[in-house]
């Protein structure tokens, strides 16, 4: 799975928002250079995260962008779903959506992406933006503590499915 760059970019304007010290709008160009973006690219994006109702715009020579509301109370599953879209790319992944599968048999792989769907909606829906500005960040670890770290989410990942099944 790949997360978008739309949605990393985006998911970093949000925390640079959430991060401004007042009230004051902040400029994208501000963002833009801070956080090494491209600059025409993320206007896109905030174009996206205006019109679902995540940040405000003000305009004139004091202007910039905003969140629409406190960090806490923005979910990163309604960014996701503005920056990207769906959160699975399948007809029929979601509770909602089970009835929705054309196919005339019962399709192989529906619950595996149905969890996939649970599971991703779930973690991005109970993480809010203020979560994520609080996080330490910081530089890009290592290639070899990236690989233990990956190695170490792997042997999680199949103890947690070990447990699930028994």
């Amino acid at each position: 799975m790949k997360l978008s760059t739309r949605a990393e970019y985006g998911i970093r304007v949000l925390v640079a928002l959430a991060h401004a010290e007042d009230d004051r709008p902040t400029s994208l160009a501000g963002i833009a250079k801070a956080d090494k973006l491209p600059h025409a690219y993320i206007e896109q994006l905030v174009g996206d995260l205006r019109r679902a109702g995540l940040v405000t715009a003000t305009r004139g020579h004091s202007g910039g962008y905003r969140l629409a509301r406190p960090a806490d109370q923005i979910r990163l599953v309604d960014a996701m779903r503005a920056l990207d879209g769906p959160i699975v790319e399948m007809p029929c992944a979601g509770p909602t959506n089970l009835e929705s599968c054309e196919r005339p048999q019962d399709c192989s792989v529906h619950e595996i992406f149905e969890r996939l769907y649970n599971s991703l909606s779930g973690m991005l829906g109970t993480t809010t933006l203020a979560e994520v500005a609080a996080g330490t960040g910081g530089p890009p670890y290592p290639p070899a503590v990236r690989r233990r770290h990956a190695a170490a989410a792997v042997k999680h990942a199949r103890a947690a499915s070990a447990t699930a099944q028994s």
